[in-house]
């Protein structure tokens, strides 16, 4: 017998706690909205006239360009389909069997992509735009600025906006002049030209409801991609520059959701208060031991495996304390003898007030109703008496509390949906099917996975750990002992040492050879300089400042 709450218990998404849903989300899709939003400063566009279902309208309306020659005949539109579905967007699928070709998103090379208002649908970006662009302008406040939209804007605008002007109704278009423009970038934007962009909203978005219960941990991954964009926008080709902003999104998406999955598993078992739930900075406690070794089936590559399994693991646990968190937030936002726990409280006092209220006699009262409510659904659905709907619930839920039992029946009957949208957050946002990735392996069998870092994964970390926190600007060299620390310390990364579980003797020799094998990657890479075996005078060096870098 299936257990089923009333509809409106249903849901196993709580972005109270994260800001995003927990789901399959694709970086590279995100981006362009997120341009979007900061372009309008954060008023956002309606939705735009694109069809995409009809890619190869486009591709016609773009070989008629005044600007394009050479592509009106049978050969000419075949090049350019391909030049189109390899540089400009992406493809998709649908219909029956996943067989019908579609526009699945414009590739994020230019401010300018947001134009075409792909995906149309909006839930595939999870909320993550919304949260970033929270992030980058609170990183700006906190500097001081006075009008930190505008200034966001700005720095957004310097970064990926050569070759692109915005008319007042926030529409992009190539400004036919600029001469030095990458000919990807100058064919994306002729591209663009055929679709009409949504109008501007009349009323503003509603306000993202959340407020981090890791203040620390979500200021850090802000301060990150500013000083990132910052110090970069331009030394880096705007196509590479847009590559490394997805990917340290998509590694602090990653990081944080797994410090998310501890701190809730630790606050609702009764343990004590997280060192996340601090406003500075804590040492990430995650231990995500990277193999750098490329040695399938070697000793390395089974620890980071051993680690990915340990992660996921860890899932199930956190999906019945968020759905403890959400019940208690329901209650006191509809129980008025109970709303003082939580009125007026933000990110983590909010937390401690939800946790406080599970003590509270009036909790268990509210769930004996709720526990009613599913009985009646219950019985209802699998056409059956209340008695045996409720024999059922006590069989599939053994608990002496009613709010225990209300929790673990929402968790019943939602469990198969929530761990496969969790399962694919975690891959997704592991990048294990992008160039620059922290997770390794297939789809098809979860045993294989491991952590094990692309080297343009590593481009991106490196670029963005090379970096003055105090001054914002880019450092030539780190010390490749402090690199390490920072690796640790931010995101949880470890190299040169095994996790705590796993210290002993056999594991600390994985590790030693694993940093041996970290290094000579870092030498390939043109980022390292030892100077002498002594640890302490090896380096890893920034080699877009040594170059000189610009564009």
């Amino acid at each position: 017998m299936k257990l089923y709450p009333p509809k409106d218990l249903r849901s196993y998404s709580f972005e109270k706690l994260s800001g995003y849903e927990l789901n399959d989300f694709d970086v590279d899709r995100f981006l362009p909205v997120l341009f979007q939003l900061v372009v309008t400063r954060g008023w956002g566009l309606g939705r735009s006239d694109a069809q995409p279902t009809e890619a190869a309208r486009y591709i016609e309306e773009l070989a008629r360009h005044p600007s394009m020659r050479g592509f009106d005949n049978e050969h000419g539109r075949a090049v350019l389909e391909q030049w189109v579905n390899t540089t400009v967007v992406r493809l998709g699928y649908e219909g029956r069997g996943r067989r019908e070709i579609q526009l699945a998103a414009v590739q994020p090379i230019h401010i300018g992509a947001y134009r075409a208002g792909l995906p149309v649908e909006g839930t595939r970006h999870r909320k993550v735009h919304l949260v970033v662009h929270r992030l980058l302008r609170d990183a700006l406040e906190r500097r001081g600025h006075q009008n930190p939209a505008e200034a966001l804007r700005e720095l957004f605008l310097h970064a990926f906006g050569d070759g692109v002007t915005i008319s007042h109704e926030g529409v992009p278009a190539f400004d036919g002049t600029t001469a030095t423009l990458d000919a990807n970038v100058l064919l994306s934007l002729y591209y663009l030209e055929a679709f009409s962009a949504g109008r501007p909203l009349k009323v503003s978005r509603r306000p993202l409801d959340w407020d981090p219960v890791m203040p620390g941990v979500m200021v850090d991954l802000g301060d990150q991609l500013l000083d990132f964009l910052s110090v970069y926008q331009r030394g880096l080709p705007t196509i590479a520059l847009a590559h490394h902003l997805a990917a340290l999104v998509n590694l602090g998406l990653f990081t944080t959701s797994l410090r998310l999955f501890h701190l809730v598993n630790d606050v609702t078992r009764g343990g004590s208060d997280p060192a996340d739930l601090a406003a500075d900075l804590p040492t990430a406690q995650t231990e995500i031991y990277v193999d750098f070794t490329r040695q399938l089936g070697g000793d390395s590559d089974r620890l980071a495996g051993e680690c990915v399994d340990r992660d996921l693991e860890r899932l199930p646990t956190y999906l019945e304390g968020m759905l403890l968190l959400k019940t208690l937030d329901r209650y006191g936002r509809n129980e008025a003898r109970l709303r003082h726990y939580i009125e007026h409280k933000t990110g983590p006092d909010w937390l401690r007030g939800l946790l406080a209220m599970r003590a509270d006699p009036l909790v268990e009262l509210r769930a004996g109703f709720e526990l009613e409510q599913i009985v009646t659904e219950t019985a209802k659905y699998n056409d059956c008496t209340a008695d045996e709907a409720r024999a059922e619930i006590e069989r599939a839920t053994p608990s002496d509390g009613q709010l225990d039992q209300v929790v673990a029946a929402i968790r019943e009957s939602q469990k198969a949906n929530a761990m496969k949208s969790a399962r694919a957050w975690f891959w997704n946002t592991g990048g294990m099917r992008k160039q620059a990735g922290l997770l390794r392996g297939n789809q098809r069998g979860k045993q294989a996975w491991r952590y094990a870092m692309t080297d343009e994964l590593l481009t991106t970390l490196l670029l963005s750990t090379l970096v003055d926190r105090d001054t914002g600007e880019a450092l030539p060299r780190m010390r490749l002992g402090t690199l390490l620390e920072r690796f640790e310390a931010d995101w949880g990364l470890l190299i040169a040492r095994p996790p705590a579980g796993y210290a002993d003797a056999a594991s600390r020799a994985v590790a030693s050879a694993n940093l041996t094998a970290f290094t000579g990657r870092l030498r390939q890479m043109g980022f390292f300089s030892d100077l002498s075996d002594d640890f302490n005078a090896q380096y890893v060096t920034n080699p877009l400042i040594a170059a000189g870098a610009h564009r």
